[in-house]
């Protein structure tokens, strides 16, 4: 069935965790501990932008960039104010804090949600529950929650949530210990797991169907907007 998919506002994960627990929780994977970066994700440590202005740093947050997730999906106002009021005084940084105020408005400067179309059949979520049990669940557990220290939770992670264009092309591709899925599982399989982990364990981004698979397999890109949480047919409340 062909379903049109609209996007929502934001929903909070917390609004009175520490920024230093958002920044373990959510950043620490890329940017490092102590901010060091590492590979493409660029040093938080004495970094002009970070210490920069505060409307572009919570865009930036808020919306992704290149490599970096949005998390207009996952973080509330306060967590990300927390997070990144955190990042500007840490590390050596001196830099002023940002308030929920500052967050809210950048966010309500966002352009107008976007409707996806995705075609999908009726009963895509349990045929993407099977799929990913049979296919993921020996690495990232059959509620998400992963293994510590070798494979990531899946739940409530902003990757996942993210791009689906980049979610697509590791899991085709393979990224550090997790194989490639390109030679193994179909376009309408891939599809079926993708849609699945971005809707389950409180997860709240839109399905993709097997024409975005083939896009991204065949090397192209999907024009999408930046994945915002959605109405999502089928799925769980």
């Amino acid at each position: 069935m062909l379903v049109a998919l609209a996007a929502g506002a934001a929903f909070a994960v917390s609004t009175a965790v520490a920024g230093a627990d958002v920044y373990a929780a959510q950043c620490a994977v890329c940017h490092q501990a102590e901010g060091a970066g590492l590979g493409p994700f660029p040093a938080l440590v004495d970094n002009a932008f970070v210490e920069g202005a505060e409307g572009a740093l919570v865009s930036l947050v808020l919306r992704g960039r290149d490599g970096m997730p949005p998390f207009a999906n996952l973080l509330d106002d306060a967590a990300i104010a927390a997070v990144l009021t955190h990042v500007r005084s840490a590390w050596g940084n001196d830099a002023a804090p940002i308030d929920e105020q500052t967050v809210a408005e950048v966010r309500a400067d966002a352009e107008p949600a976007v409707e996806i179309a995705v075609d999908l059949p009726d009963d895509w979520r349990e045929r993407g529950e099977v799929a990913y049990l049979e296919t993921c669940a020996a690495c990232h557990g059959a509620g998400g929650l992963g293994i510590p220290g070798a494979f990531p939770a899946l739940a409530e992670n902003a990757f996942v949530q993210g791009s689906a264009e980049a979610l697509l092309r590791v899991l085709l591709n393979g990224r550090a210990g997790m194989p490639a899925f390109a030679g193994s599982v179909d376009n309408e399989r891939l599809a079926l797991i993708s849609s699945y982990v971005r809707s389950a364990w409180g997860n709240e981004a839109h399905p993709v169907d097997a024409e975005m698979v083939s896009v991204v397999r065949g090397g192209g890109d999907l024009d999408l907007a930046p994945s915002t949480p959605t109405t999502r047919p089928g799925a769980a409340d």
